[in-house]
């Protein structure tokens, strides 16, 4: 298990987690060497200051979770607040919403608008696409937006969805890795997946794992 330690993203933002649960994970994240520990917006603050502004892993918020429906200008203050409170890692749901409406075009305006600030504090932007409501087509349209737009990471789901088609599916997560461009580093939702399956994900080029249990 140690050579996947640090590919894995420890992930709190179910809605009952707990400030001792969030402890935990920094312990695995200190002791383990995993890669980050994603917190909901709440939280950003508190664990930089519990992290210090040395320690080698990411700390991570979310943007618009869990449906990415909120106006850009909200948004846009998310993040503003994520980094002054030291985030090092910005992850923008995809507004489905908008995508499957006429108002798609939004879409580029809206992550062009994101990930500038982003990039201007030298951060990390994700983009969260929620696969399991998206086909192929779709699914391919959305990955070509977030690379074009200067996504640092492609990443297949918000981890919230309650269809089941959003349970792990290691075809499917082969295939996004196979999907999204070289370039771009791409994370999976990875709860659910053997170690022998993630292992076979971080040999064909996933660079992060995000997994909401334990590893101590």
């Amino acid at each position: 298990m140690n050579h996947l330690f640090p590919y894995i993203e420890r992930t709190l933002l179910h809605p009952g987690v707990t400030l001792n649960e969030q402890y935990e994970a920094l312990d695995e994240l200190t002791q383990l060497g995993l890669a980050g520990m994603t917190v909901a917006p709440f939280w950003v603050k508190k664990f930089r200051r519990e992290m210090g502004d040395t320690h080698p892993a990411v700390l991570s918020t979310v943007i618009g979770f869990p449906f990415g429906y909120q106006r850009t200008e909200a948004k846009q203050v998310e993040i503003e607040w994520a980094l002054r409170d030291g985030a090092t890692e910005i992850e923008v749901v995809l507004n489905t919403s908008a995508l499957f409406s006429p108002a798609s075009v939004w879409l580029k305006i809206e992550l062009a608008k994101l990930v500038a600030p982003v990039h201007a504090s030298e951060k990390f932007f994700t983009v969260i696409l929620e696969g399991s409501l998206l086909d192929p087509e779709q699914m391919q349209k959305m990955i070509k937006l977030s690379s074009d737009a200067g996504a640092d990471f492609i990443k297949n789901s918000t981890g919230f969805s309650t269809n089941p088609s959003a349970l792990y599916n290691h075809e499917s997560a082969l295939a996004f890795r196979q999907a999204v461009p070289k370039s771009v580093g791409v994370k999976i939702v990875a709860d659910g997946a053997t170690v022998q399956q993630m292992e076979e994900l971080v040999s064909v080029g996933v660079e992060r794992l995000s997994l909401g249990h334990p590893w101590l």
